[in-house]
This record gives C-alpha cells, structure tokens and sequence, in this order.
C-alpha cells in the first residue's frame, strides 16, 4: 500500500513540472532566440533611422529571418513555440524575467564606458 502511494506521489510532481512538449523550442533556446529577435527589431530601427530608403517592417523582416537562419529555426518553429509560451504564461514569464535579467547585466557591463566617455567629456 504504501509502495502505491509513494508511486503516485512520484507520478504527481513528476506530472507538475514545466516541461515543454516536442516539437516546442525549449526555455533557454527561446531566452536567446527572443533575445537576438529584439535586438534585430532594434538594429532595423536604428538602420532606417539612418537610411531613408529602407522599410522598417520589411528591414526587421530580413533581419529576423537571419535570426532564425543562425539559431538554425524557421520562422514556423518560432510562430508555434510563441503561441505555445503565449499559451502558458508561467513559462513565457520565467523565459521573459531571464531576458530581463540578462537586459541589466548588459547595461551593467556597459555602464562604466558611459561613465569613462562621460568624464573625458567633461574634462575638457
């Protein structure tokens, strides 16, 4: 009896955990690939900023497909593994607060050259 319950007790929390189904980019793969794809939106700003001629939507468009060819996905891959995370947003938030987390510690890293450029310029 005992034996029984300590097998359904293993099933539960085994049955718990945030397990993403095949065919789902997985956590840490879908941080770095969400990563790449915000940067890249943020370059295709920057980039028509600078050049007149060019389309956001359609800039951000080839950037983001360049995204996918270096991770090795396709934009299919990609639309399916979003609507899953959009799907469970407990696990969306924890790919999403990594992001965030590694968002600071870029800022972080790139504060002191601010700071260095910052002083040079003011001493001047």
């Amino acid at each position: 009896m005992s034996r029984c319950i300590l097998i359904l007790i293993l099933f539960f929390f085994n049955s718990c955990k945030d397990a993403v189904p095949s065919g789902i980019i997985k956590p840490n793969k879908m941080q770095e690939i969400l990563w790449d794809v915000f940067r890249a939106d943020a370059l295709a700003q920057q980039s028509v900023k600078n050049d007149s001629t060019k389309i956001v939507a359609e800039e951000n468009s080839m950037l983001t497909l360049k995204v996918f060819s270096i991770h090795g996905i396709t934009k299919e891959q990609f639309d399916k593994s979003y609507a899953y995370y959009s799907q469970h947003p407990d696990v969306m938030r924890t790919v999403l607060d990594s992001l965030s987390a590694q968002k600071t510690r870029v800022d972080t890293l790139a504060l002191p050259a601010k700071f260095k450029r910052l002083l040079k310029d003011t001493v001047k």
